[in-house]
């Protein structure tokens, strides 16, 4: 396949960059380092554009903006594409390849025109390069209507609380409130890296295990060994809560799930464990409270931001809890659970589409998609 370079079939230009205090509410869109963010009453490009975000650590992301919008600075738009070139085939290509090796500066990562000057593109005929980018517009269609899917589901979930519960911070519906550390049997900050937990692999949950159901199970094994007489202090229990202690991103912290299983798992250092009360508290409907788009708010506010933002196990317990009656809230867990199911239905065809179109992509460049 005969391989071009960048710059012969396009022009990366930066544009002159609007000031955040110019942008308007309506308008045409203006594109950033990651896409829209905000309007403005002038367009820079009448037609589709591949924007490369040339600043920051983000630097190297592929967007392409709609017909009609503002191109800022801290993207690089590719104009001028050559007539020879597909935009959607140029647009997957460069995703494919990445642009690491073109970034330099180190404080502030940035992507320059020079640099841009290295990148090679595979460049079949015209009407190869659009049945690839079909073939994938395709693979890309049926991924991103799954995780359509997943989303809807998370949706259903939270309209059925509010619809049952009401919001937990106004308490429409007058449940009883309870103060957090009123209604948890233990609390406890995780493991840390000066334990003696090497070897022999014991699960221990992270961060990521928590993302994005309510409820989670250990996914990987680490390589810790168990002292014996300390791992009553960090094994989880079914029930048991586990919040993100710290984040870089304010939006990160005490994001809350809880463990749905029984086997031997530890919890790391970057969290902490809450066991409720399960005689009077259902951690499904707990997790999913914690989890409504007010309560996540109540629950940064209580975050102490610093370079770190954090929550401590004092904040944590000063929490306000609406506590329904426990019938009720075993009714709503059993029809989560029915929907979770479907969600995990769901997560198991988005593996398989991320699998689908990652296959495509690898054989799209090597010259054996469309043969």
């Amino acid at each position: 396949m005969r391989l071009v370079l960048l710059t012969d079939i396009c022009r990366p230009k930066q544009w002159k960059t609007i000031s955040t205090k110019n942008l308007k509410t309506e308008g045409y869109p203006v594109y950033g380092a990651n896409g829209v963010i905000g309007y403005f009453n002038e367009y820079t490009h009448e037609d589709p554009t591949i924007l490369i975000t040339c600043r920051g650590a983000t630097c190297g992301t592929i967007n392409v903006c709609v017909p009609r919008s503002y191109v800022n600075g801290n993207a690089m738009a590719l104009d001028n594409l050559s007539p020879k070139s597909d935009l959607n085939y140029l647009s997957y290509y460069l995703s494919h390849r990445g642009l690491n090796d073109v970034i330099s500066g180190s404080a502030q990562p940035q992507i320059t025109r020079q640099n841009l000057k290295k990148v090679k593109v595979p460049l079949p005929p015209l009407e190869e390069q659009k049945k690839i980018a079909a073939i994938l517009d395709a693979a890309d269609e049926y991924r991103q209507k799954t995780k359509a899917l997943i989303d809807k589901y998370d949706q259903l979930t939270q309209s059925l609380f509010l619809d049952m519960f009401g919001d937990p911070l106004t308490n429409s519906k007058g449940w009883e409130v309870v103060r957090f550390e009123d209604v948890i049997l233990d609390m406890q900050n995780g493991i840390g890296k000066n334990k003696s937990f090497y070897g022999r692999g014991t699960k221990v949950a992270n961060i990521g295990d928590l993302y994005p159901s309510y409820s989670f199970k250990p996914l990987k094994y680490s390589l810790l060994e168990v002292n014996e007489n300390e791992i009553h202090k960090y094994r989880l229990k079914y029930g048991d809560l586990l919040f993100v202690r710290s984040s870089l991103k304010k939006e990160g912290v005490a994001f809350c799930s809880f463990y749905d299983s029984n086997e031997i798992c530890l919890f790391s250092s970057f969290m902490i464990k809450a066991s409720p009360d399960l005689t009077i508290l259902n951690p499904f409907f707990l997790s999913i409270q914690m989890r409504t788009e007010s309560y996540r708010k109540y629950l940064i506010n209580a975050a102490n931001t610093a370079t770190i933002t954090n929550i401590s196990q004092p904040n944590l317990k000063s929490l306000n809890l609406t506590l329904p009656p426990l019938e009720l809230q075993n009714q709503f867990a059993e029809r989560v659970a029915q929907i979770e199911k479907q969600k995990q239905q769901a997560e198991t065809s988005l593996v398989k589409a991320e699998g689908l179109f990652n296959s495509l992509l690898q054989k799209a460049f090597k010259g054996e998609l469309t043969n």
